[in-house]
């Protein structure tokens, strides 16, 4: 697999996310062969290549969604995850990441989708966060609305304030505007840079 980096921003001592010869295989397949990547606080990496080159799988092992094989995988200086040594659960990391499928729950309301993982937060301090957010993506006047009421764009507005909430100190998007049209895609694409720019010290891409 070979990676593509654009646009670093801000310096910093310590890596927001450092992966070193990351190797991966499915079946005996290897689609992620020794790859080296860092990615300083604020910057804004793309991964490119055709289908099926392991960007995907790069992306699981980094949230710790896939079990890392070979190589090393470390958040802010500190190792998470080595073979043989450790492997910090997705849940532990601080790592947001959002699917090309939106994935939301249909049971749940537009802000009870982005408050699912605010937990952490007391009750009181959660819907104004989710609110927060829906806001900047443009979607303060479906709060209340049910997935099923709101187009693909709309969803995935939404799928990118549920993963933004809990203030990740990394943000994943795996091809999140792929299904959409070009017009909305350039837009939402827009909304979402400028949505994390805006909590730089928080979030990298």
């Amino acid at each position: 697999m070979t990676a593509t980096v654009k646009a670093a921003e801000i310096a910093a001592p310590t890596n927001a996310l450092a992966l070193h010869d990351v190797r991966h295989s499915f079946d005996g397949n290897q689609v992620v062969k020794g790859v080296e990547l860092e990615v300083e606080p604020g910057e804004v990496v793309c991964l490119l290549g055709p289908s099926g080159c392991g960007k995907t799988t790069l992306l699981r092992i980094a949230a710790g969604l896939e079990t890392l094989q070979e190589g090393s995988v470390e958040l802010n200086g500190q190792v998470i995850a080595r073979p043989g040594m450790r492997h910090l659960p997705p849940e532990k990391r601080s790592v947001g990441l959002a699917f090309q499928d939106s994935a939301l729950f249909p049971h749940l309301s537009v802000v009870e989708n982005v408050t699912f993982g605010l937990k952490h937060l007391p009750a009181a301090k959660r819907r104004p966060r989710a609110v927060e957010l829906l806001e900047q993506l443009g979607m303060a006047d479906y709060i209340d609305t049910y997935p099923h009421m709101l187009s693909g764009g709309q969803q995935q507005r939404v799928a990118l304030a549920r993963a933004m909430a809990p203030g990740p100190q990394l943000m994943l998007l795996d091809e999140p505007f792929s299904s959409l049209d070009a017009r909305l895609r350039d837009q939402i694409r827009d909304d979402t840079l400028h949505v994390l720019k805006k909590s730089v010290r928080r979030l990298c891409w």
